[in-house]
C-alpha cells in the first residue's frame, strides 16, 4: 500500500512533465482535437521539424546550452573552492564576505536585468556566449559557495593540522586532501550550478539575438501572432529535459553520499 501511495504521488506530481512527453509525440491534427487522445500513433515528425526547419537552429540552441552550462558550473566551481577553503580554515573574510555575498543572492535578479543590458550593450557582450557566461557567473557564485563552505565544514580539521605538520603546502593540502574527501558534495554542487544555468531563462532572452541562443528561450520561438506550435514547443521541451536528467541519473551516487551528509574519509 505505500509503494501504491508512492507511486500515486509521483504520478501526480509528474503529470505536466509526461503530458509534455505525449505532446511530443502527437500530430497537429491529433493536438488541435478537442477530445484528450491516450491511444495514438507516435510521430518523431515534431523533432524532426526542429532540426530540420530552416528559420532556427535548434543544434545551434543545443550547443549554446551545453557549452554555456559546463563552462559556467565548471568556472563557479573553479573559484569557490579555494574561496570557501579560505573562509573555512583561514577564516578569511568569514564575517564579513561571506555574509555580503550571501546576501547579494536574496535580491531578486530581475533588478540587474536592464543596467546588465546597458553595460553589455556598450562592451558588445550582447548574444554572445561569454557573455551569458559571466552574468550567470555572477547569480550562482554566491549561492554556490554557500554551499561549499558548509560541505567543508565537515572535513576533520585534524587531519588539515597533521598534514600541515608533515610539511604539505596549503596548495597540496586543498588539492590533494579537501577536495578528494568532499568530491561527492562537489559533484552535487556542479549538478546544482548546471541545472540553473541549463534552464535559465530571463537573462538568455534578454541578452541573446540568434547566436547565443539557448533551449529555453528557443522553445518560445514557436510561439508567434499566427499561430502556438504546441508540438515542436513540447518537443524542445522535450530535448531540453534529457540531458539534466542523464547527468543527474549517472552522479545520482554523488549527490546522495553529498545531502546526506557524507564525506569521503
Amino acid at each position: 500500500m505505500r509503494y501504491i501511495l508512492i507511486f500515486l504521488i509521483v504520478f501526480i506530481f509528474n503529470i505536466p512533465i509526461i503530458n509534455v512527453i505525449i505532446t511530443s509525440f502527437k500530430t497537429n491534427a491529433e493536438l488541435i482535437s478537442p477530445s484528450f487522445l491516450l491511444f495514438f500513433k507516435p510521430t518523431l515528425e515534431h523533432y524532426a521539424s526542429i532540426f530540420s526547419g530552416t528559420t532556427f537552429d535548434f543544434t545551434l540552441f543545443l550547443f549554446n546550452s551545453i557549452i554555456v552550462a559546463f563552462l559556467t558550473s565548471f568556472i563557479t566551481l573553479l573559484l569557490t573552492v579555494p574561496a570557501a577553503y579560505g573562509i573555512t580554515v583561514h577564516s578569511i573574510g568569514s564575517k564579513f564576505i561571506l555574509p555580503f555575498i550571501s546576501s547579494l543572492r536574496i535580491i531578486p535578479l530581475v533588478i540587474f536585468a536592464i543596467p546588465i543590458f546597458i553595460l553589455y550593450s556598450n562592451f558588445g557582450l550582447i548574444d554572445t556566449r561569454i557573455g551569458l557566461v559571466i552574468v550567470y557567473l555572477l547569480f550562482e557564485i554566491p549561492l554556490t559557495l554557500i554551499l561549499v563552505v558548509v560541505f567543508m565544514q565537515d572535513v576533520p580539521k585534524e587531519t588539515i593540522e597533521a598534514a600541515r605538520i608533515d610539511g604539505a603546502s596549503e596548495y597540496s593540502i586543498l588539492l590533494r586532501i579537501v577536495v578528494p574527501m568532499m568530491f561527492p558534495s562537489l559533484v552535487a554542487v556542479l549538478v546544482l550550478s548546471f541545472l540553473y544555468s541549463w534552464g535559465e531563462f530571463l537573462f538568455a532572452l534578454l541578452l541573446t539575438i540568434k547566436n547565443a541562443t539557448t533551449l529555453p528561450v528557443g522553445a518560445t520561438l514557436f510561439i508567434t501572432a499566427f499561430q502556438i506550435e504546441w508540438g515542436n514547443i513540447a518537443a524542445v521541451v522535450v530535448l531540453s529535459i534529457l540531458p539534466p536528467v542523464i547527468l543527474s541519473f549517472y552522479l545520482r551516487k554523488y549527490m546522495i553520499e553529498a545531502y546526506s551528509g557524507a564525506s569521503k574519509e
